[in-house]
């Protein structure tokens, strides 16, 4: 059994003043999906917990003038059930129902997916799509957003300063006619954690080419990133079979580059090339 002062935050203010007095050794739970198996083998032995679940302001979705502000404690089950979301990100609805089984998506939240920033995560990546931004606080520096594809420093390193607090993940409004997809491989159906996953965002112009073009894979290198390289091969083209082939091959390169080539390469890069290919289909 682990000894450390656990503290269960009123309001955003009240989280921050205890972060900003205990920046060593504090450690935020909300769903506690993450942490808690974490205390349980005491991989982490920290001083202090801080709750934030009970955060009133760090709950729910709701639209904005500009888009769509998402809380971060806010359970992967409320994004499956919000209507703002369904209509305007359902690509992060399908993400939020692929994690785990019920009593995980009842529990985890969409922050701790982020926090957590680990390369199986589901979440991260299409959010990465949807060019999700994170706001984030703290006593010290006030308010800081930065876009989802730079936060994230490294794998289960999600670039928080010491006494900082996401408070916010904002999605812009799409540009009318932009869709989202999002496909998950795992050894069985339900309570699989990603061996890989993909997200795609695009908008068709009227000639039927992309006009826009977002692609994030997920659990297939260190950190999940835009594939910029694959991307190029789409933008302004339409998306014929030579074309969709040169991007899919492009995909492979890019996380080759990443990863370098492994016993793994083998059976995994023609599975993600036909995901990839599988969820444009979708879409165009």
């Amino acid at each position: 059994m682990q000894n450390f002062e656990f503290y269960s935050a009123v309001t955003v203010e009240d989280g921050l003043a205890f972060l900003s007095e205990r920046t060593e050794g504090c450690r935020i739970i909300a769903g506690g999906t993450d942490l808690i198996p974490l205390l349980r083998t005491q991989e982490v032995r920290p001083s202090h917990v801080l709750n934030i679940l009970n955060v009133a302001d760090l709950k729910g979705v709701r639209e904005t003038a500009d888009g769509i502000r998402i809380g971060p404690a806010t359970t992967f089950s409320e994004i499956v059930v919000s209507e703002p979301l369904q209509k305007e990100a359902l690509l992060l609805v399908q993400a939020a129902a692929s994690v785990g089984g019920p009593q995980i998506r009842n529990r985890g939240t969409v922050g701790g997916n982020i926090a957590t920033a680990s390369p199986a995560a589901d979440v991260l990546p299409a959010l990465m799509a949807l060019d999700a931004a994170l706001e984030i606080r703290s006593l010290s520096a006030g308010v800081r957003v930065v876009p989802l594809t730079q936060a994230i420093e490294g794998p289960y390193n999600p670039g928080l300063r010491p006494g900082e607090l996401i408070t916010g993940i904002i999605l812009p409004k799409p540009v009318p006619g932009t869709r989202g997809g999002f496909e998950k491989v795992g050894r069985r159906h339900a309570l699989a954690r990603a061996r890989m996953n993909m997200s795609v965002v695009l908008r068709m112009d009227s000639n039927n080419a992309l006009a826009e073009i977002r692609i994030v894979p997920g659990a297939v290198m260190p950190v999940a990133r835009r594939m910029g390289e694959a991307e190029s091969v789409l933008l302004g083209q339409r998306p014929e079979p030579d074309v969709v082939d040169a991007a899919a091959d492009a995909l492979a390169e890019g996380i080759l580059s990443t990863t370098g080539r492994r016993w793994s390469s083998e059976y995994k890069i023609p599975v993600v090339k036909n995901v990839f290919k599988r969820v444009l289909q979708g879409l165009i």
